[in-house]
């Protein structure tokens, strides 16, 4: 993705040097501050604009797709997480109440295997309850991250696509700049005639 967005980036500035390049390279006008540019060149850079300026678009949209599935992978990975801890918990708790069945026939042994039981029953549950909530954590954490690079995602784009928007403006102003000098030298000839007395 680091790769399309360095592309892309590398597109668009290619794009502008061009535009730089025929603006520093077309005729200027005799007495005047206008300058001429080749209408067929300027149609197809803005053409090489649009077609770059909408991949930064696909690419906001791809970076909340996996941002998207990256919380969701960590929810799933969280709730995993938890049903093997409770199974473990049971799996415990259930061969500790096996074992303190075996040892019901002696009093002193019950007791003794009671005590187990319930201290392997309050391990397990501990255990239990840290791993559901370092699981919650990484979730979070996640989901923080991930939020946080597409914020970054999100504002670089935006900043590229204001910077193109604006090389777009100064253009058309340039363009209409042109037009207006063509327009000027355009007159009918009897409006560049002297006034006669």
């Amino acid at each position: 993705m680091i790769n399309d967005r360095n592309k892309t980036n590398l597109a668009l500035e290619n794009i502008f040097g061009e535009l730089e390049n025929m603006i520093n390279g077309a005729t200027r006008m005799p007495l005047m501050d206008k300058l001429l540019i080749e209408e067929n060149e300027l149609i197809n850079l803005l053409d090489d604009l649009r077609e770059a300026i909408p991949k930064e678009v696909k690419n906001a949209d791809r970076v909340l797709e996996e941002q998207k599935q990256i919380v969701n992978k960590a929810y799933a990975d969280a709730e995993m997480i938890v049903q093997q801890a409770k199974s473990e918990a049971e799996r415990i708790v259930g061969a500790a109440q096996a074992k303190a069945d075996e040892m019901v026939k002696q009093e002193e042994i019950v007791k003794q295997a009671e005590a187990v039981a319930e201290e392997l029953k309050a391990n397990a549950l501990a255990y239990e309850e840290e791993t559901k909530k370092s699981a919650d954590e990484y979730a979070i954490r996640v989901k923080q991250d991930s939020l946080t690079y597409a914020d970054d995602m999100l504002a670089y784009i935006g900043e590229t696509m204001h910077s193109a928007l604006q090389g777009l403006t100064d253009n058309r102003h340039n363009v209409k700049r042109e037009m207006d000098v063509v327009s000027g030298l355009t007159q009918p000839e009897e409006d560049l005639l002297p006034p006669q007395e």
